[in-house]
C-alpha cells in the first residue's frame, strides 16, 4: 500500500482552516453528500458501528478547524465504505493546493488541465479539474450542469489513476454511475470503461470484464470506434492475465486493426503493439514476439512515448531471459527503468516488474548479494502500489509466508 503523507493526530485550530484540514475537509464532506447524509445521520452510523464522531466534531473536520485523528478516520472509512488508505491518498494530494486555480470559466479549466496532461503535470491537471467540478456544481440545475459535472468527475478520476490513488478514482466514477439515469448514454460509456480499467489493474478480473462487456455494447450502439478500441484491449489484458493466449492475442489485432482505421491513436497503437508482442512471446512465438516489440520500441523512442517505451524493454528483457540470455534480460531491465523513471511521473509498476524480474534471476543464480538488492527495491516500489498483477500477489504471497523471518532480520 500507498504509505503516503503520515495521518496527522487530531488537533484544534481555534478557527484557522488549515491546508491539510481544509482539502481533507472538502473531501469528508463531498462523501458525505455523495450518501446523501446530514451531519446528524454520520452521527448515527458511527453510534451504530460503536464508534464516536459528534456531528459538531464532523462539522469542524469538514470546515478544517480540526484535523481527524487515525481512530476517527478508520471509523470515517467505514461508514463510507472507502479504504483508510484513501485519506492519506487526500493528504498526498495537498502539494498541489498551490497551483489550484480560485476562479476561471468551466471550459477554460477543463482546457488548462488538458494541456497540464499532456505534459505529464497530473497533480496539476488534478486540481484544476477540482475547480471546474466547483463550478459546474454551482450551475443552474438542468441536463447540461448534470453532464458538466460527469465530465469533470471523469477527469478527475482518470488523472487520480495516472497518480496512483486508484480507491479516489473509483470514488468519483462510482459517483458519476448514480446519476447515469440523468446522463446521456456516452457518459454512462466512458465511465464503465474507466471502471473496468481500475478493476484491472486492482486485480478484480471478473468485475473489469463484467464492465468491459457492458461498455462494448454500448461503444457499438453509438458507433464509438474509439472507445471500442479501449474496451477491445482491456479485454485483451484480462485474458492475457488469465493466460489465454490465443483469445488475447486476437482480441489485441482487433483493437490494432481499429486504432489504424481511426488514425491519429499512435501512442495507443504503440502500447497495443508491446503488448500483443508480449502475449505472442508467452504463447511461445518468440522470434515473432521479438520483432513485433522492437518495431513497437522503435515507434515509441522516435515519437517519445514513455510508457509505451519503458514496457517494450521490460517485454524485451523477459524474451531474452525466455531464450536463456540473462546478460541481455538485464540489459534490457536497466534501460526500461531509465525510460520508466524519468521525470516526476514514475511508471512505479513496471520499475516494480523490472526489479521482480531481477529478484527472480538472482534467486536462480543463488546471488545472494543481488537478491538482497533486488528485494529492498520490491519492498520499496511495494509500498507505492496500489495496482495488482500477478507479480504483486507473488510478491505479497512470499512476505506473507516469511513475515516472522524479515522482523527477526529488522
Amino acid at each position: 500500500m500507498n504509505q503516503g503523507n503520515p495521518v496527522p493526530t487530531e488537533q484544534t485550530r481555534l478557527g484557522e482552516t488549515t491546508g491539510q484540514g481544509s482539502r481533507l475537509g472538502s473531501y469528508l464532506r463531498r462523501l458525505r453528500e455523495g450518501y446523501g447524509y446530514t451531519l446528524r445521520k454520520v452521527e448515527e452510523r458511527a453510534d451504530s458501528l460503536g464508534e464516536s464522531i459528534d456531528n459538531s466534531q464532523l462539522s469542524r473536520f469538514e470546515k478544517g478547524k480540526a484535523i481527524p485523528s487515525f481512530d476517527k478516520l478508520r471509523a470515517l472509512a467505514r461508514i463510507f465504505n472507502i479504504p483508510v488508505q484513501t485519506f492519506s491518498d487526500v493528504l498526498d494530494l495537498e502539494e498541489y493546493e498551490p497551483f489550484k486555480p480560485s476562479e476561471g470559466d468551466y471550459n477554460e479549466l477543463i482546457s488548462a488541465g488538458a494541456g497540464l496532461i499532456s505534459r505529464g503535470e497530473f497533480g496539476r491537471a488534478y486540481v484544476y479539474y477540482e475547480r471546474a467540478l466547483e463550478v459546474a456544481t454551482d450551475r443552474a440545475a438542468g441536463a447540461e450542469r448534470d453532464e458538466a459535472i460527469a465530465d469533470s468527475r471523469w477527469r478527475m478520476a482518470t488523472t487520480l489513476k495516472r497518480l496512483g490513488k486508484l480507491s479516489m478514482a473509483e470514488h468519483e466514477l462510482r459517483e458519476i454511475l448514480k446519476a447515469c439515469k440523468r446522463l446521456a448514454p456516452r457518459t454512462r460509456m466512458r465511465t464503465l470503461l474507466q471502471l473496468s480499467y481500475l478493476y484491472r489493474e486492482l486485480g478484480d478480473l471478473l468485475l473489469s470484464s463484467i464492465l468491459a462487456k457492458e461498455a462494448l455494447a454500448l461503444s457499438r450502439q453509438l458507433q464509438d470506434s474509439a472507445t471500442e478500441a479501449g474496451v477491445l484491449n482491456t479485454m485483451a489484458n484480462i485474458a492475457h492475465a488469465e493466460d489465454d493466449f490465443n483469445c488475447a492475442a486476437e482480441k489485441y489485432r482487433q483493437c490494432l486493426k481499429l486504432l489504424k482505421a481511426i488514425g491519429g491513436s499512435r501512442e495507443m497503437e504503440a502500447i497495443v503493439s508491446v503488448n500483443l508482442g508480449g502475449c505472442m512471446v508467452q504463447a511461445g512465438h518468440v522470434d515473432e514476439g521479438m520483432a513485433m516489440l522492437h518495431t513497437a520500441l522503435n515507434e515509441a523512442r522516435r515519437n517519445g512515448y514513455r510508457r509505451a517505451a519503458a514496457l517494450a524493454l521490460t517485454r524485451l528483457g523477459e524474451a531474452y531471459r525466455q531464450r536463456g540470455d540473462t546478460k541481455l534480460a538485464l540489459t534490457s531491465f536497466s534501460e526500461s527503468d531509465v525510460f520508466a523513471a524519468r521525470g516526476n511521473n514514475c511508471y512505479h509498476d513496471i520499475l516494480f516488474l523490472n526489479a521482480y524480474r531481477r529478484w527472480e534471476i538472482a534467486r536462480s543464480e543463488e546471488n545472494g548479494t543481488r537478491e538482497k538488492i533486488a528485494f529492498g527495491r520490491l519492498r520499496h516500489l511495494r509500498s507505492m502500489l496500489q495496482r495488482r498483477f500477478p507479480e504483486v500477489d507473488a510478491f505479497d504471497v512470499h512476505i506473507d509466508r516469511n513475515r516472522r523471518r524479515y522482523e527477526v532480520a529488522k
